[in-house]
């Protein structure tokens, strides 16, 4: 496919497809424990405060170590550091698979959260230096992928458990399939690098000269609406984290037989991916993203209340939920380029929003799990999940086109 060939979108089809691909290796790492959770607790006889560190520590990482993507960014360029993190998320997640003991497990969890961590803003800047005019449509491709590779994790690691033996194995087939994704990435967006053709060379000459990432990294701690875009990122992923590590566990302490209660939340993550396309559509017709992200914060605390109230009619509530946290997690990824001028601007705004958003939701699946342990069902951590997915409303409101803007720098004029 050549690089200037367009998708519907009229971004160059070889970009979009590469941005899919890589992305689809970053979660199923963290999608596969929660339908695994029992085997894993069984296996290694551990507790369900256990079982939630292997997803709280990711997501923690993610929010530390986010400053590290635009630094690698400044050595190797935006597209090989997304080649070397998406590769060792792979790599680790293997290594994972073959672990001896609880102490390593944690230590590759470890790994795979650093370098998780230093893709997110890696994926902004590469988005905001290539694909300017077609932002929304760049970020709903990594958008994507990411929740296409969380949906096929989820669904696919428990049948894989049961045939081929154990949750390790499982976890290594889903690890190798990873990798493939990170090969992929290389073979799209390092061939063919001709001067004039197309956005995907745009980057190359930032990544020779660099004058966009090259220096210092610089996070945007005096813009009050980049703290607002961590706060509301951190709100979303703690719901969506919190959902991934104990709706399928939630579901089996209800009655329901593992595989169902996985697919329940594949199905979720499917209803994500659909929602994920209305960003792009929206975004060409005019729609703000407020409007956006209010009918996503209200779709996604409907699917929670209707676990609570209805669970009856899960698949339903399935749906809502993921279309509601699909549609949210396009349009804030999309935020950091609106709000910067250049990609080092966007690099180091996301990378903020991604310290203060995954330091929030980090405590979800670990504080879920350590209450459940506390109170013997998954009741109470359930009221929890509402009450956060309910908060993301009003957050949302607050993200006005006034606030979502770049800042205006006023150069001195020079003296003659």
């Amino acid at each position: 496919m050549p690089s200037h060939s367009r998708s519907a979108s009229g971004a160059p089809a070889g970009v979009v497809a590469a941005l899919v691909l890589v992305s689809l290796a970053l979660r199923p790492q963290l999608a596969g424990i929660g339908p695994l959770s029992g085997r894993i607790i069984d296996n290694l006889g551990v507790s369900h405060a256990f079982v939630g560190l292997l997803t709280t520590i990711p997501i923690l990482c993610m929010g530390l170590f986010a400053p590290i993507g635009p630094a690698l960014a400044s050595k190797a360029g935006a597209r090989g550091a997304i080649a070397v993190a998406s590769g060792t998320v792979a790599l680790a997640g293997l290594a994972r698979a073959v672990a001896p003991g609880e102490l390593t497990i944690l230590a590759l969890t470890l790994v795979i959260g650093i370098a998780t961590a230093a893709s997110g803003p890696l994926l902004a800047m590469f988005v905001r230096g290539n694909l300017h005019e077609h932002r929304v449509a760049g970020t709903a491709a990594y958008a994507g992928g990411t929740t296409l590779g969380a949906a096929l994790a989820a669904g696919a690691v428990v049948p894989l458990a049961m045939a081929l033996g154990g949750w390790r194995a499982s976890m290594g087939v889903v690890s190798a399939a990873s990798l493939v994704g990170a090969l992929a990435w290389l073979a799209l967006v390092f061939r063919g690098q001709r001067p004039g053709s197309g956005a995907v060379e745009a980057d190359d000459a930032a990544d020779g000269q660099r004058p966009a990432l090259s220096g210092r990294l610089s996070l945007p701690i005096r813009r009050p609406v980049v703290w607002a875009l961590g706060v509301l990122f951190g709100v979303q992923s703690a719901v969506f984290y919190g959902t991934n590590a104990w709706l399928p566990a939630l579901f089996v302490e209800r009655g329901w037989d593992p595989e169902s209660a996985a697919a329940l939340l594949s199905l979720s993550s499917f209803a994500g991916l659909a929602s994920i396309l209305v960003a792009p559509v929206a975004s060409r017709r005019g729609v703000e993203r407020r409007q956006l992200l209010v009918t996503a914060a209200s779709a996604a605390a409907l699917g929670i209340a209707g676990v609570v109230a209805l669970p009856g009619f899960a698949w339903v509530w399935s749906i809502t939920l993921g279309a509601g946290l699909g549609l949210m997690f396009t349009v804030v990824l999309t935020l950091p380029t609106d709000v910067a001028a250049d990609a080092r601007e966007a690099g180091g705004a996301s990378a903020l929003m991604l310290l203060v958003g995954y330091l929030i939701a980090s405590a979800a699946p670990f504080v879920l799990g350590a209450v459940r342990d506390a109170t013997g069902s998954f009741a109470v951590s359930l009221w929890l999940l509402l009450a956060l997915a309910v908060s993301m409303v009003p957050l949302s409101w607050l993200m006005s086109p006034t606030r979502l803007r770049p800042r205006v720098v006023v150069l001195p004029e020079s003296v003659a």
